[in-house]
């Protein structure tokens, strides 16, 4: 669902007209290209009058659900879209396809000259700082110098903003620190190609923020690319930290400075990570597990264990091959 506070949605349009300069096989017949669509969708969540994409058989069981007018497939995964009653629109580029039309629907709403939002009487805002329309600032909340709040961002009761930040289309809750210089809410990382070239993938879901984050300086937290990053109650962020789009984040992690959790990674709770960790997307990691300084971690981890090393794996598996190098090289000297 889109966040009318953030964005807004135009149209309905008609498939034609979104199709139009796409290269698509076959092109839908004239009746098909009349129908209306009225919004973007995530796969699984699609309703009727709504137009997705599937670009991979990893999530063809997404498919279960859906109830979209259209979506954007390859031709190998077309026959299961179809199945579902859905219309398949053939392309070799089903999200690259589906970002241009995203583009075309759904806009971003922009700082306005004069613009009003709402501030408890309690709540303290610097002169300097730069509040979007329809904002909302709580009971206690400290908004520092030369801030700036998006439109429709809701900050919560006695959260601190430092100076510097700069939040959109997100949601933070109550009693949180948010250090001098982050980034919530901005676009993600996400690029496709397709045969007008380089496509931006539009990201159109929010940032949400749970009680008592907090959130080092110079730190960077992307928006959903569709649907939301998710940042639960007492979770701990250091400095200079990456957390891509529609990651999740369990209660009562902490990640220490110089961390990179790449996009749609979920981070059980009370998770321990050190510094320079990096995690490649879509990575699960279990409640309690602990990432080692400058884990490379390219595999899920299960809950409670203790991995290291570039590839992380299990610390014990990880210091037996540390211990099995040295005695090779101790026998060459």
């Amino acid at each position: 669902m889109i966040d009318s506070r953030f964005y807004d949605l135009a149209g309905p349009f008609s498939l034609g007209d979104l199709l139009d300069n796409l290269q698509v096989e076959p092109m839908p017949s004239v009746g098909m290209l009349d129908e209306r669509i009225n919004s973007p969708a995530e796969l699984a969540d699609a309703s009727a009058g709504q137009i997705t994409f599937l670009s991979s058989g990893k999530h063809k069981g997404d498919l279960d659900g859906a109830k979209a007018a259209a979506c954007f497939v390859s031709e190998k995964y077309a026959k299961h879209v179809s199945d579902q009653g859905i219309l398949p629109i053939i392309t070799n580029s089903p999200r690259a396809h589906f970002a241009r039309v995203v583009s075309k629907m759904v806009t971003k709403k922009v700082f306005g000259g004069s613009a009003s939002y709402k501030k408890s009487s309690s709540a303290r805002v610097h002169s300097s700082a730069v509040i979007g329309a329809d904002a909302v600032i709580e009971d206690g909340a400290v908004i520092g110098p030369y801030c700036m709040i998006g439109p429709g961002v809701k900050i919560g009761a006695e959260t601190v903003l430092e100076g510097h930040n700069m939040i959109e289309c997100a949601e933070i809750g109550t009693g949180c620190l948010i250090k001098t210089g982050a980034q919530i809410g901005g676009e993600g990382f996400g690029m496709d190609g397709d045969e007008n070239g380089i496509v931006n993938l539009p990201h159109i879901g929010r940032v949400i923020i749970g009680n008592r984050v907090r959130v080092g300086a110079h730190t960077c937290i992307d928006r959903g690319f569709l649907g939301d990053t998710m940042i639960a109650d007492d979770v701990k962020i250091d400095n200079l930290v990456q957390i891509a789009h529609n990651c999740s984040i369990g209660q009562g992690t902490m990640i220490a400075a110089h961390t990179g959790i790449s996009g749609s990674c979920h981070i059980g709770k009370n998770v321990r990570m050190g510094g320079a960790v990096g995690l490649a997307d879509h990575i699960n990691v279990g409640d309690g597990a602990q990432l080692a300084a400058a884990a490379g971690v390219m595999h899920d981890v299960p809950a409670g264990e203790i991995w290291s090393g570039v590839p992380a794996q299990p610390i014990r598996d990880h210091m037996r091959m540390i211990s099995a190098t040295r005695k090779l090289i101790g026998k060459k000297k």
